[in-house]
Formats: C-alpha cells, structure tokens, sequence
C-alpha cells in the first residue's frame, strides 16, 4: 500500500496528480497494429485528468479536507469536499447546466489556461469513457461531497493470457452490444472480414454471448462480452 500527498500551485497539482497516478500506480498494456506498439491504460487519462480539475475547482478549502484520490485494482476514486448552489439537484449538475463554480477565481484561471474547454457541459467524462471502451463512471453526490467512480476496463475475460491483442480489443468494445460492423469501424477495419475469425474464437471459447443466438447468422446479430461480477 503506498500513500502520496502533491503540494504546490493548484496549476501544477493537477498535471502532477495525473503524471503520479500513470506512472506509479497503473500499468499499461501494450498491444500491436501492424509494427506500431500501443499503450492502454486501464482508464482514460481525458477522463481522470477532467475529475481532478473539477475536484480542485470546486473544492470546498474552508473544510481543510484534502481531495482523496484512491487507486485499486479495478477501479479510481476521486473524492472532495464542495458546496452545490442550494436550487441544484444531482439531476442538474449531471446534465447541461449555467456555469456556477463554487471557486469562480480558480475555474477562470483554469479555462484561461487551456485546462478546460468549456464550463456547464454537465460531465462530460461519460463519453471519453465510452469511447475507450471503459464503463460510465458512477457518481455518489452529497450536498457536501461528491465521489466519482472509475471502473477498470480490464477483468479477468481481457487479461486472459489464452487471447489474442485483437480478441481482447473485442472485449473491450463488447462490453455494450456491437455488431460485427460496429467493432470493425471501431477498430479501423473497413470490413468484418478482419475481425469474423476473432469473433467466432471468443464464441467458441466461451467469451462473448449472441443477442440473438437462435437466429447466428442474423444480419441484427449483436455481441455482448459478459461482465465479470467478481470485478466490482
């Protein structure tokens, strides 16, 4: 078990955080397209990175509570104290809302940065998450605190030794139900061609579950990776 505390200009802290947690705490697997090594992490660095800006942001420092970042082996959670406007439900703060930071000097420094595009999209990590194949992060908000929850995109399906990096790419994106097509596209093949024999592997093995499995060959034919239980 190891315990780090980051101090310094709020600017720096957030980079230094985010540097921390890839470096010391994750490990990235490596796969191959063509000759070319990839690097993925467990969880979307877009996505971390937003959550610990929004948690320096809206800090509520009166409390002398610090931000709580904890990393386990199947998932994040970023933690702080903070104040929502009085009129906001968690309904508000999750979609579309007027820009109301509780700490408006920080949040300015940090949009004139370049650390925020924008303020009032609601969160936006949802779709960063989606897009690397990761679950939606789960939110538990108090009047006082908020908790984000990152789950890991690896389980005990995708680490197995027995697959191939382009199976486990499968999983990855399988974790909503895709087509054949789908995962093509999502891959960068421009035919199912090059991912049939990869997907009928993981049926075979057990891996992946049909949407329709009394109809195989259905041209509505979807995939669905099961979720390992033990994982949460």
């Amino acid at each position: 078990m190891y315990q780090d505390e980051v101090h310094g200009s709020l600017l720096s802290q957030a980079d230094r955080v985010v540097d921390l947690i890839y470096t010391k705490y994750l490990k990235g697997i490596i796969s191959y397209q063509n000759i070319t090594g990839v690097e993925t992490y467990p969880y979307p660095k877009e996505a971390i990175r937003e959550a610990v800006l929004n948690a320096i942001s809206h800090k509520n420092y009166a409390t002398l509570v610090p931000i709580q970042i904890r990393v386990y082996d199947n998932q994040i959670m970023v933690a702080n104290d903070c104040v929502f406007p009085g009129d906001w439900t968690v309904d508000d703060l999750l979609g579309a809302h007027k820009s109301r930071p509780y700490n408006p000097l920080i949040a300015n420094t940090f949009f004139r940065a370049g650390f925020i595009e924008a303020w009032g999209r609601g969160i936006p990590k949802k779709d960063s998450c989606i897009l690397a194949g990761n679950n939606i992060p789960e939110y538990k908000v108090k009047r006082e605190d908020i908790t984000i929850t990152f789950k890991s995109l690896y389980n005990k399906n995708t680490q197995d030794k027995n697959l191939t990096d382009k199976e486990r790419q499968i999983l990855r994106i399988c974790k909503e139900e895709k087509s054949k097509q789908e995962n093509a596209n999502l891959m960068g093949y421009r035919t199912i061609k090059s991912i049939k024999p990869d997907v009928e592997s993981l049926l075979n093995k057990g891996k992946l579950k049909m949407s329709i499995p009394d109809k195989p060959k259905s041209k509505n034919q979807k995939y669905l990776a099961p979720e390992d239980k033990n994982m949460d």
